[in-house]
């Protein structure tokens, strides 16, 4: 297993202010109205083993033992500080795991979930796919939430990336949803995908990219909830930022 990938040192280091922004109570609030239930869309986790891919902490875990308290979590992170807080939760175990490298998994799981952790491997997404087929059982589910290449506003997010100390340009960039659903078709077939996100997807869920105070965000919320309600009403996919996919393991 190899730790050389310059993803850990990142995170490692904004981690703290990684954590205090997108797992404050607004963030947790956009995730499980926003993120996990459109993903679901009444899937039922009960009784599965669900592996949390690039769990980071793991608050999407907790978010997902609240609904489904029979499901069994294990969480995989590059970065040791990220597993220590993720068992620290209660979740489950959590392992130190490199996805761009080649893996070896004892026991397969039910269903997968990455949340905003595929885009942080484009230096090897070949082998990163490859590694989540090793994951999931065959009829297995995965759910994956990533930022949308296809975005109109993705010419400034790529110039943002290259000068805001909170990315590591190199090897993180947002995916194209057809071009990912190709690069897994070998293993996985797409059951679902939409495009998603608004006003508060940028405010709340990425306050601290655009550097958005944390006692504000209490007293912002819910307008801009109302208004992304609106906007992920409107289907205009090049106006979303985001993407939602669920796959079905060959």
């Amino acid at each position: 297993m190899s730790f050389n990938n310059p993803q850990k040192a990142h995170y490692e280091a904004m981690h703290d202010d990684y954590a205090a922004h997108y797992y404050d109570p607004t963030s947790m609030a956009y995730r499980r109205e926003f993120v996990l239930k459109p993903l679901l869309n009444g899937f039922d986790l009960s009784g599965q083993r669900v592996a949390d891919l690039a769990c980071g902490s793991g608050h999407n875990s907790l978010l997902l033992r609240e609904l489904f308290p029979t499901a069994r979590f294990e969480g995989f992170d590059i970065s040791s500080s990220a597993c220590s807080d993720y068992e620290a939760l209660g979740n489950g175990p959590a392992h130190q795991t490199d996805l761009t490298v080649p893996m070896d998994v004892a026991e397969l799981f039910d269903a997968g979930i990455v949340i905003g952790g595929l885009h942080h491997c484009i230096q090897n997404l070949p082998e990163t796919i490859l590694n989540l087929s090793r994951i999931i059982r065959p009829g297995g589910t995965l759910m994956l939430y990533e930022p949308n290449a296809g975005f109109l506003g993705e010419t400034v997010r790529k110039f943002w990336y290259r000068r805001d100390e909170y990315f590591e340009a190199d090897t993180e960039g947002a995916l194209h949803p057809a071009e990912l659903a190709g690069e897994a078709a070998e293993y996985f077939a797409v059951e679902r995908s939409f495009t998603i996100g608004g006003p508060a997807y940028f405010v709340i869920l990425n306050s601290l990219v655009v550097r958005v105070p944390l006692p504000a965000k209490k007293y912002l919320a819910p307008p801009l909830f109302v208004a992304e309600r609106l906007w992920n009403a409107v289907p205009l996919p090049s106006f979303k930022p985001a993407f939602g996919m669920v796959l079905l393991r060959k």
